[in-house]
This record gives structure tokens, C-alpha cells and sequence, in this order.
């Protein structure tokens, strides 16, 4: 399992160049890449109202799009999503649980007391305000799918929109007009976009306006109701698009038209309007964050982050006035005690390796480097409460023996050497038939990684939330009869409760690793090289310091020896990323150093 990730095999292939005098000066070489995307000249305005992770807890935040000073707005410790802004900019309503399920609320913008606005509806979310301010469209699981429905402001008079489809209809998005309501939809087998008359009362009509095989989804509205931004993957990556909205205005309306790609980050989410209409706010998604951008409309320009906040977030919207934030933002009590940042000794090494006594292997030890195992307990403890049973009792994998040599399944230079690793369970139920464990496939930047989520103990929606995106299957027919070749298929979304646990694991400063796809071992013809239950803990080292944290040097020569590890195979890079000392003929890779 030797390879290198793309991004990283770029930057050392431009270094390398740069070092043998075949590229132009870095100078030039950024001066080129600028002439062709033309930074930001001006600023946006107005104010991102965000859902964001701090401290382990989910809130709303106001945050300026140009970077200066974000603010909580909703001052508790429930978790707080979705937030809308009303047209007036008075009020902002949002899903939370602070009673027991996920459920509507309502808050002045300025933060305070909230307002309960859906009640007994399992789960509702995904709130979003009409034109007039009188009504708001929300996505809810009353009915055994999760459906569109349209309540009064007040949260009176609910209806369903869509309860004449039993396959999940979410994320609506109301015109500027008021006349439609738009939606991500499964009913084709794939993500779509439909729109369904906002004043319809039952069993409405819907008409796709994506008619593609690709996956559309989370549409939005821009200010003149001419276009649409959302997220599709129809050019292999997951983007943001802009498309025009066609009708004669008869309610005769047309697919999408002209949509153009306007962001390339890899794995771009939840687009939302600045109000002139100039500027798109998105999550983007990367394996350990997920920071705001912005970026102009019309996909000019280079997109820039919103400094200063919190570095996850799920959703975003835009207000026109600067809002006053109830307290300046700071990430929090910490989730656990983090051990002390020792530097490695010159002799000995700072740290031992400690047993687990709470997780157990059916075979091995489980031991961890004692500056991460704390958190791992943290984080069995936090993961036990989300889900309601012990998924971490059981493991497949921890700490392996220093003299521990692999086959092409596994790295003999393996992070579980040092005790900063650990593989999960690959799935899960227990003898009463309750959990599950399903995966969700993320491509990003060439890399092929996976969610995992716990299905919940509890399906009364006190624990979890419902899953929106289709898990894989890798099953022996989808892995050779379906899908021969692409390592399985996505299978229907189920019904039930789940928790996100690779958000979780993150909380906690656990990382997923992308899958492996080489020539020795490729997920796509072996279930092994998914590698979707391994999780480690990296604290930004480099594998030779995490290392050197529970073994002398004295110790690492025999498995450490660049000479000897490129004589079996390793190829020069894989071993300058994983830090092992260089001797002088590997000059060449001293480019990239400090």
C-alpha cells in the first residue's frame, strides 16, 4: 500500500523540476496563474449568517464575508443548523434540538430567545422563508420520507408538498417571485432538481429541471429569480454550477439551461447568493475542513476564504445588514485534555505506549501512543452517547509490533506503529438487530474517501438524523456483477436515524485516509484498499517524528534505513513524506525540506 496523493505528487513534481532548472522561477510561474484568474477587486457586502462546529457543538454564527469578526448567535448548548434568514432581516429561523428531536425554530437576528415553530414531526429542517416573510418551506420526516412541506410563519397550518412520492424530497429553495419552490429529489434514482408550485396544497405536480444522470442538488435561487446556483458532479467533481431558469410564465417551464461550472475545489457544498447577486458564498469540503469561500457568480476571479471563525461549517446563508452577534466567537471548552506537544528527545523518546482496557481486538493488543489515547477514549465515551451502544468495544486493528512486516495489503511504515492508528469495525449490529453501519462515497481531489454513519439505538429522532446521500454498497454482486470494475454501486437511501461518526471522529482529531488505488492494491478490485474504518491521529507530524515520540532512534535503524526501504520497493517520495532520514545521494529531495 505504497502511493502518494495526487496534490502531493504535483507539488513534488514542480519542485523537482524547479531544482533541475526545467520550470520557470516560482515567481513567474504565480505571476502566469494570475494573469489567468484575476483576483477579487472588490469587496462583498452585507453579513453570512453560518452554521459552523465549535467546541464540539453545532450553532449559528454571523460572520463578515470579507473576513473581520464572526459572533454566536444562538447563545446555547443545544445544537443549532440550517439557518435562514427572514426577507425583513429580523429574524432568523433554524433547526435545532433543543427539545428532544430536531424541530423549526425562530430567533431574532440579533440572537436571543428562540421560538419552537414544528412540533411532533420526528424531524424537520432546511427552513426557508417566502418572498413576503408570511410562510416557510421546510424538509420534514413526519411521513415515513422526508418530504417538502409549507407552514405559516407562526408554524401554523403545515402541509405536504410532496406525500404523493415516497422517495426523500429535501433542501427547498423558495423563487424571489414566491411562485416556486425548488428541491433536491431521489425519485430518478439519482440527486435532481424539481420545482412544484408554491401554492399548490396536494398532491402537487413536480417537474425536473436536471433530466440528467448526473447528481443535481442543493439549488439556490439568485436575488432576480433568473438563475439557479447548486451542486452537481457532472464534470467528474463535486461543484457549484449556475444555470438560467426558463419559464414563459405560464407555468410551462423548461430543464435548466446554459449551467456553467463556477468553482473547482474538489468537493464544493450549500451555495448561497450574496443579495445583489454578485458573489457566491459555499462550504467547501476538504478531508480535516470545511471553510467558507467566496467567489464572484460568473466564476471569475479566485476564490477566498472567510477568515477568523471556526474551520467546519455545513450551511450558509446571506443577509443584507450587518448584523450585531450576541458574543464574539471562540472554539470553546476542549473536548478532552489534550496531551502536552513534546518534541522528541535527542536520546530516549517523550512517550510510552498505553493499554486500552475498555476496547478490545479479537486477536493483538490494544495500545496507543499515551498522547493520543485519551482522546480516543473521548471520543468511544462521545460516540457511545450520540448512538446509544458501545461501537467502539470492538476493533479490528490498533497497535502493531515494531518488527511487524505486511504484504501488498498493508505498510510496513504504518501509523498503527506508532499507536496513532486505529481501524474500526467494518460493520455493525448486535445481537438484537439494532445499528448499522453504512458508508458514503466522497471523491475529492483524485482522492477517493468515505463517511461512515452509525445507524441509531433510538429511531424516534431523539438520537441521529436522517440520511440524505446514498450509502455504497460493497457487496459481492454489486463488486462483480454490477458494478465490475468500480468497486460496488450506491445503494437506495435508507430509512432511519443516523450519526455522522467520521464528524465526530474528526471533533476528536481523528482523520479518515483516502482509499487506496495502486498497481499492488486498488479498492476498486479489492474491498481492502477502501480503507473506509481506518482512522489516525496525526498532530501534524510526519510518520518518523509520530515515531520517535515512543521509540529511540537507536531502535528505528533497521526499519528506517532509506537505502534498504528503496531497495524493497519504496519509491523516494513515499519516503521523504513519511520523514525518514536522507542520505546525501537523495539530495535532490532536500528542495522540499524547511
Amino acid at each position: 500500500m505504497i502511493r502518494l496523493r495526487f496534490f502531493q505528487l504535483a507539488l513534488i513534481l514542480v519542485a523537482l523540476a524547479l531544482a533541475a532548472n526545467i520550470l520557470p522561477s516560482t515567481r513567474s510561474a504565480a505571476a502566469s496563474t494570475s494573469n489567468l484568474q484575476p483576483p477579487i477587486s472588490n469587496s462583498p457586502t452585507g453579513r453570512l449568517i453560518v452554521s459552523a462546529e465549535s467546541g464540539g457543538a453545532w450553532n449559528i454564527f454571523a460572520a463578515d464575508p470579507n473576513g473581520g469578526a464572526w459572533q454566536k448567535l444562538a447563545a446555547t448548548n443545544a445544537p443549532a443548523r440550517d439557518p435562514a434568514i427572514a426577507p425583513d432581516g429580523k429574524t432568523i429561523a433554524f433547526r435545532s434540538k433543543r427539545e428532544g428531536t430536531w424541530d423549526i425554530y425562530a430567533m431574532p437576528a440579533t440572537g436571543g430567545g428562540a421560538t419552537r415553530l414544528t412540533r411532533g414531526m420526528t424531524y424537520s429542517g432546511a427552513p426557508v422563508w417566502s418572498p413576503d416573510g408570511k410562510k416557510i418551506a421546510f424538509e420534514s420526516y413526519a411521513r415515513g420520507d422526508l418530504d417538502i412541506w409549507v407552514m405559516n410563519a407562526d408554524g401554523t397550518q403545515a402541509i405536504d408538498l410532496t406525500d404523493n412520492e415516497k422517495t426523500h424530497d429535501y433542501a427547498p429553495a423558495w423563487s424571489p417571485d414566491g411562485k416556486w419552490i425548488t428541491f433536491t429529489s431521489w425519485r430518478t434514482g439519482t440527486q435532481q432538481i424539481f420545482v412544484v408550485a408554491a401554492d399548490c396544497k396536494t398532491a402537487c405536480k413536480a417537474t425536473n429541471l436536471s433530466q440528467n444522470k448526473f447528481d443535481d442538488q442543493e439549488p439556490a435561487w439568485s436575488p432576480d429569480g433568473s438563475k439557479l446556483a447548486f451542486v452537481s458532479n457532472r464534470d467528474g467533481q463535486r461543484a457549484i454550477y449556475v444555470a438560467d431558469f426558463v419559464t414563459d410564465g405560464r407555468n410551462s417551464i423548461a430543464p435548466l439551461q446554459n449551467a456553467r461550472r463556477v468553482t473547482f475545489s474538489g468537493w464544493d457544498d450549500q451555495p448561497a447568493w450574496s443579495p445583489d447577486g454578485k458573489w457566491l458564498a459555499f462550504v467547501s469540503v476538504r478531508p480535516t475542513r470545511q471553510p467558507i469561500y467566496i467567489t464572484a457568480a460568473d466564476g471569475s476571479g479566485i476564490p477566498r476564504i472567510v477568515e477568523n471563525g471556526p474551520t467546519v461549517a455545513s450551511s450558509v446563508a446571506w443577509a443584507t445588514d450587518v448584523i450585531a452577534g450576541a458574543s464574539d466567537y471562540s472554539n470553546g471548552a476542549p473536548l478532552y485534555k489534550e496531551q502536552p506537544d513534546l518534541a522528541p528527545a535527542n536520546s530516549g523518546h517523550p512517550y510510552e505506549f498505553r493499554r486500552v482496557t475498555t476496547i478490545r481486538l479479537d486477536s493483538g493488543l490494544t495500545k496507543l501512543n499515551g498522547r493520543v489515547a485519551d482522546s480516543l477514549l473521548a471520543l468511544q465515551t462521545r460516540v457511545k452517547q450520540e448512538v446509544g451502544y458501545d461501537f467502539f468495544a470492538l476493533v479490528a486493528d490498533m497497535f502493531r509490533a515494531l518488527e511487524y512486516r505486511c504484504d501488498n495489503t498493508c505498510d510496513t511504515l504504518s501509523w498503527h506503529k506508532s499507536g496513532r492508528a486505529v481501524d474500526t469495525r467494518l460493520d455493525y449490529s448486535d445481537p438484537r438487530g439494532i445499528g448499522g453501519l453504512e458508508v458514503v462515497r466522497e471523491d475529492q481531489q483524485g482522492e477517493t474517501y468515505w463517511r461512515m454513519y452509525l445507524k441509531t439505538a433510538a429511531q424516534d429522532g431523539t438520537q441521529g438524523e436522517p440520511l440524505k446521500d446514498a450509502p455504497w454498497d460493497f457487496s459481492y454482486r454489486a463488486r462483480w456483477v454490477v458494478g465490475k470494475g468500480e468497486g460496488g454501486t450506491r445503494k437506495p437511501v435508507p430509512y432511519g436515524f443516523y450519526v455522522d461518526f467520521t464528524e465526530l471522529a474528526r471533533q476528536y482529531g481523528w482523520e479518515r485516509i483516502s482509499s487506496q488505488d495502486s498497481e499492488d492494491l486498488d479498492w476498486k478490485t479489492n474491498k481492502l484498499g477502501a480503507e473506509y474504518w481506518h482512522y489516525q491521529k496525526m498532530h501534524g507530524l510526519n510518520w518518523y517524528q509520530a515515531m520517535r515520540e515512543v521509540y529511540a532512534e537507536a531502535d528505528l535503524k533497521s526499519l528506517a534505513d532509506w537505502n534498504a526501504l528503496a531497495r524493497a520497493g519504496y519509491d523516494p517520495y513515499i519516503l521523504f513524506l513519511k520523514g525518514i532520514p536522507m542520505p546525501p545521494a537523495a539530495w535532490r529531495w532536500n528542495v522540499l525540506g524547511p
